[in-house]
């Protein structure tokens, strides 16, 4: 009985984001006039210069077109293989705009490459998308 507990509760949790590399994509995304406004922290070698963040989100509401955007920076700040550094990235809208939704299907990735291009971290997770006017 107490097994059927257990797995019962566990099955109740919610899935951790896939991660692998040094890069962690926030969950919480703050949408202003169309745009969303996403965190996204990073470990690279302290220094280095010419590393990639590559952030996607798609926010999605039932009765409304489904959101889709991406953005890009070489913008990214390296403090070190073992020390955090957070990323505001602004990403727009393909067509729909982004709207606040905490819908299942939310979700998002954020990739990090290394000056020669190679995928050195990944992430992908569901998205909480806030209103923030």
């Amino acid at each position: 009985m107490t097994a059927l507990l257990v797995a019962g509760l566990l099955s109740a949790m919610p899935l951790p984001a896939t991660q692998t590399g040094a890069v962690w994509l926030h969950d919480d995304v703050y949408v202003s006039a169309g745009a969303a406004n996403s965190y996204i922290d990073v470990q690279c070698p302290k220094g280095q210069q010419g590393w990639t963040l590559t952030v996607r989100l798609t926010s999605v509401k039932p009765g409304q077109p489904t959101a889709t955007g991406s953005a890009t920076t070489s913008q990214v700040t390296c403090d070190g293989e073992t020390q955090w550094h957070q990323h505001p990235v602004t990403v727009r809208p393909d067509t729909a705009p982004f709207f606040a939704s905490r819908d299942e299907h939310n979700a998002g990735t954020a990739e990090l490459r290394d000056p020669n291009g190679n995928l050195v971290g990944t992430i992908t997770r569901r998205i909480y998308f806030y209103a923030w006017d």
